[in-house]
């Protein structure tokens, strides 16, 4: 099957969509560059529902996307806005709609260069029962800053304090790559994203994870938000022996030292967080060196 008869079923969380509607443009630029049919469906909370007729006229460019703006029933307000795409995605997945299904909040800038390092991963990784990661940054101070800023993860030994007082060991699998040196799965695997396949959909939605309630259950000392937790697809589903989760990134050695390579970065088009981390930017971890030895 070639790449253009490929099928992607989108699913997008905008809420307030108009007051960041840059975030929502810069995403679907980035989808415009992907060579698949799209079927793109967005969400926005039902208190912005006069403007739906706006954001159609605004989004027009995107017609390649096929989109949908869709008003979320009155229940889901506030970060549960982020559970209102599920009925439909899993009436997509039940009925075959796709190859792939893409969940996003409108602020992840999910590129056609992880996507292919999506396609390409996925079924390696299978063979572990994991799957490809990403990590999450802000471009702050022309560097990228990773979400997680409180510690470098060691790659040898266990990093200290990641959970509270509890510790985390950095599992690894090995891969034959000239552009990969190891994948490894760190402490947080969220990246207010998700992909599925088809038969990652079908199992996704018979999981506790497509349930608001009990995939609190799944994701333990990580005491995600209802939020994040509407982007876990399979991470906590039996992840394998030595491993907390079933998300990975892709590592490889860059002179002295071990980087995550780009394509397993994604970026948070906003700068809230690093911000909010620390006044002093040389005191910032940034991507290029969270991981030490």
């Amino acid at each position: 099957m070639g790449f253009m008869s490929k099928k992607i079923w989108v699913a997008i969380t905008a809420h307030k969509p108009l007051e960041r509607i840059d975030c929502l443009v810069n995403l679907l630029r980035g989808y415009m560059e992907f060579p698949f049919t799209f079927e793109t469906n967005i969400y926005i909370d039902y208190d912005s529902q006069d403007d739906v007729e706006i954001l159609e006229t605004l989004l027009s460019e995107f017609s390649k996307l096929n989109i949908q703006v869709k008003v979320a029933s009155p229940g889901y307000e506030g970060w549960f806005l982020t559970w209102a795409h599920k009925t439909d995605l899993a009436l997509a997945i039940l009925n075959k709609k796709a190859d792939y299904y893409i969940y996003t909040e409108n602020d992840m800038l999910m590129t056609y260069d992880n996507f292919k390092y999506y396609l390409k991963w996925k079924p390696v990784l299978a063979k572990y029962e994991l799957e490809p990661g990403f990590v999450r940054y802000e471009k702050k101070y022309n560097k990228k800053i990773p979400f997680d800023n409180y510690y470098r993860y060691s790659l040898t030994k266990e990093t200290p304090n990641v959970w509270s007082t509890q510790g985390y060991k950095v599992p690894n699998v090995l891969v034959v790559d000239h552009s990969v040196s190891f994948f490894v799965a760190l402490a947080n695997p969220y990246y207010g994203a998700m992909i599925l396949n088809q038969e990652d959909g079908d199992y996704y939605i018979r999981s506790d994870s497509y349930d608001p309630q009990k995939s609190y259950e799944k994701v333990g000392i990580r005491n995600w938000p209802i939020a994040d937790r509407s982007s876990m697809g399979l991470a906590f589903e039996n992840p394998p022996f030595g491993f907390e989760h079933r998300r990975c990134v892709p590592v490889r050695k860059v002179k002295d030292h071990y980087e995550i390579l780009p394509c397993g970065l994604i970026c948070h088009d906003d700068d809230k967080y690093t911000k909010n981390l620390l006044c002093d930017p040389d005191l910032l971890i940034c991507c290029e060196s969270m991981l030490t030895i």
